[in-house]
């Protein structure tokens, strides 16, 4: 049986590495993904271990703490002390050592193995790691499926009428090519026929994250949500008269800007589709609410068109359509 051995940061893992490992993969029957890891770098171990096994799940996949050692890629390391913590982690010696960084030699001599240079001039895949966090847009197709959630840019959409939040949100990932997020939970809408109380609220955010969690992988670096979170906690808030704990315990969604649109008349609409009481300003109590947490967001009002083109500026701004490709 041949074993093999790949070591890189990740950070993030891209197409590049997929081919170095897969590659791997086929050369070897056994093969060991060691994840070099840092307290200071930029994406967590816990993180880039969970893509990794996603994308490899027929290959061992461990991590190697080098605190207060220096990866190879920086300076000169200390080749005995490389050595030392690589045979902790690894099951067995290699007999082959693969990498895309020349690095990789030293690696092979240290443990007793042969080293393997996949793609260095990176001809196959030409991008790395760094350009893609200096500028994901620009290398988004080099970007695995699994790691893009990480990267997208988030657009929420809050509005007292959720047919028209849905409505801007279609035509805002239509125009964009990309994904967008319907409310999950469309039984709020139907309070008119039962009681707001017997509603599982927690539940309603839990599958609106868990439906915009599955769709940012699919999605073209914006990803437009007809609701969020946050307009659940208002709802619930309207119409039980207070939030419920569990739902004010769930962790803070980010998102990079929210639309708030008006009401398509002067008075406030809420209750057209969900039993408000009348006077009740939807629009005023989510502008404080946004402000509160610090999220940045823009008012969306006048004719439909008008409210098109204004949501597609402000959603254009966190998306450059031309980027430079940078390539290592």
């Amino acid at each position: 049986m041949t074993r093999g051995m790949v070591l890189g940061r990740f950070l993030p893992p891209h197409a590049g590495h997929i081919y170095l490992c897969e590659f791997a993969h086929r050369w070897v029957d056994d093969l060991t993904i060691v994840i070099s890891v840092q307290a200071q770098d930029p994406i967590s171990s816990t993180q880039r271990v969970a893509w990794m096994r996603e994308l490899f799940p027929f290959d061992r996949v461990t991590r190697l703490s080098i605190e207060n050692l220096q990866h190879p890629s920086d300076q000169p390391p200390s080749w005995a002390r490389w050595k030392a913590g690589l045979e902790e982690v690894l099951p067995v010696r290699p007999d082959f050592v693969f990498a895309s960084e020349p690095y990789g030699a030293d690696f092979a001599r240290i443990l007793g193995a042969r080293f393997v240079s996949v793609d260095q001039p990176r001809a196959v895949v030409p991008v790395s790691a760094t350009c893609i966090r200096a500028n994901p847009f620009a290398h988004w197709q080099h970007i695995p499926r699994c790691v893009r959630p990480a990267f997208v840019k988030r657009v929420s959409i809050l509005s007292p009428d959720p047919a028209e939040a849905s409505a801007l949100a279609m035509a805002l990932a239509e125009k964009l090519g990309t994904k967008w997020v319907p409310e999950w939970s469309r039984t709020p809408r139907d309070l008119n026929e039962g009681s707001s109380t017997a509603l599982d609220w927690t539940e309603i955010v839990r599958g609106q994250i868990a439906s915009e969690e599955a769709l940012a992988r699919d999605a073209d670096r914006v990803l437009i949500c007809a609701t969020d979170p946050l307009a659940t906690t208002m709802w619930a808030e309207l119409l039980l008269g207070s939030c419920p704990t569990g739902l004010r315990e769930l962790p803070r969604r980010p998102y990079d800007l929210t639309l708030l649109m008006t009401p398509n008349t002067p008075s406030d609409t809420a209750g057209v589709a969900y039993p408000l009481s009348e006077g009740v300003n939807f629009v005023a109590r989510c502008e404080r609410a946004l402000r509160a947490v610090g999220r940045p967001f823009v008012v969306v009002n006048g004719g439909w068109e008008e409210r098109t083109a204004t949501a597609l500026r402000a959603v254009e701004k966190l998306t450059p359509s031309h980027c430079a490709r940078e390539v290592r």
